[in-house]
């Protein structure tokens, strides 16, 4: 469950650091913005650039609804909620941001008029080659019934879609179903499944802030972990498989907040982002999918080819993408993933 007391603590605690900072302050995942892209900008510019990170879509959305003048200038943030806080007035319209036309046209409405695509991809499995060897997970079947060596060691995820994904999708309803009996039905399943889960907690911060990370074998997550993950235990060990079905597709966009009193230089460091050779280098060194279509003739073709990265062509056809949910169907949705983190803590 998400403490949203805690994260507003711990904000505000840091609030006069952060808004003191010199140069761009980035609220974003981590691990996911080159260290050469930011050296570049930075010698060029002379403008320092601050990164501070969250690990959950859900947590950064509460806490932006808690506090709209955070002091953030840059803010990363999925496709859905681009849209909603965009109609609040919370960013910038970016619609005539200079460098948008790099970017793949129906990405740019994916994020709309105040945000622009930054990295997309699809949720999948994350596993360790070394633990599955021949047979690693292919469905979302697998992952939901995993054999006894696996069980004890799957990581979940904190999300009002993706907390419900395997579920959803091993009896063949959309992760975005608002229908009661089918939710009900994902619910008993994850709670059945319960007892075998290690951490509800994004696979990459629970690995950074646990001393028994090498419990983790497999988990729900986002194509791109697998270059993190092996980055971080300097090994090759991490793969990544899109499950057999319609791929899910997530979104990061880049949002310049409002308040921000540094809109002109977040402005051109978005710019900057957006020019194909610092997009090519920046998915190469993060391993994720740019929206950046002219960044690709810069980009190895393993990369373009890599099935970990960017689902194939012919699967793309029948792609989800996120979507805003009702409020009604999110309600629903926030009771259950309570009640699973409360059963988890419970067994802990």
């Amino acid at each position: 469950m998400i403490n949203i007391k805690k994260l507003l603590l711990t904000v505000f605690i840091f609030f006069p650091l952060i808004s003191t900072a010199k140069g761009l302050n980035i609220y974003l995942w981590e691990d996911t913005l080159s260290e050469k892209v930011i050296t570049d900008w930075e010698q060029q510019t002379k403008v320092p650039i601050n990164r501070f990170h969250f690990d959950n879509d859900d947590e950064r959305s509460l806490l932006m609804l808690k506090s709209v003048q955070l002091p953030f200038d840059i803010i990363v943030l999925d496709n859905v909620s681009a849209q909603i806080f965009a109609r609040q007035k919370t960013f910038v319209d970016l619609s005539d941001l200079k460098g948008r036309e790099n970017i793949n046209p129906k990405w740019n409405k994916v994020c709309g008029s105040h945000a622009i695509p930054y990295f997309w991809g699809s949720v999948g499995i994350l596993y360790r080659k070394s633990i599955f060897g021949s047979n690693p997970p292919k469905t979302w079947n697998d992952f939901m019934n995993p054999s006894p060596n696996i069980r004890g060691h799957i990581g979940m995820i904190q999300d009002s879609v993706e907390t419900l994904l395997p579920a959803m999708y091993s009896i063949g309803a959309s992760p975005v179903s608002d229908n009661m009996t089918t939710l009900k039905t994902g619910y008993e399943m994850m709670t059945n499944m319960s007892k075998n889960i290690l951490t509800y907690e994004y696979a990459l911060s629970y690995v950074r802030s646990h001393k028994n990370r090498d419990n983790l074998f497999v988990a729900i997550a986002y194509s791109g972990d697998q270059h993190s993950l092996n980055k971080f235990f300097h090994n090759n060990d991490w793969n990544f498989i899109t499950p057999k079905g319609a791929p899910y597709l997530w979104f990061d966009c880049m949002a310049i907040n409002s308040n921000s009193e540094h809109k002109k230089e977040a402005k051109e460091f978005l710019t900057y982002l957006t020019q194909p050779k610092v997009a090519a280098q920046n998915a190469l060194d993060i391993g994720g999918g740019t929206p950046n279509i002219k960044a690709l003739k810069y980009l190895p073709e393993n990369y373009k080819n890599n099935r970990a990265i960017f689902p194939a062509p012919e699967r793309m056809k029948y792609a989800i993408i996120d979507r805003e949910l009702s409020p009604h169907n999110l309600s629903i949705r926030a009771k259950i993933i309570n009640s699973l983190i409360t059963q988890h803590e419970a067994h802990q």
